[in-house]
């Protein structure tokens, strides 16, 4: 005798072993999870509603700077650019005036 289990979770003894009877079971069974996928499924306006939704909540945690830090934060990159930007001056005219004693 063998024991198959109902779709609400219970037990239940099964007198025949017949090949036939577990096919039919399994395929009742694949038709239900496919039934209530595609019952479980939310059309694409949902999933966009719910995608701009979690944006919004995700934009609410968002840290944003205020106006004196973000004057701060764009004088440290003016700042940086420019620094490089010479430094990268100062090592053209060296290297510059390096190839033209060479070639000479």
């Amino acid at each position: 005798m063998a024991v198959a289990k109902n779709q609400d979770g219970s037990m239940k003894k099964d007198k025949g072993t017949g090949a036939g009877k577990e096919l039919a079971i399994k395929d009742s069974r694949k038709e239900v999870a496919r039934k209530s996928a595609a019952a479980n499924k939310p059309n694409r306006i949902e999933h966009t509603k719910s995608f701009f939704r979690g944006v919004m909540n995700e934009l609410k945690r968002v840290h944003w700077p205020t106006r004196k830090e973000t004057m701060i934060y764009t004088a440290v990159v003016l700042v940086s650019v420019v620094f490089v930007a010479v430094l990268i001056w100062v090592f053209d005219i060296i290297l510059g005036s390096a190839m033209g004693m060479l070639i000479k």
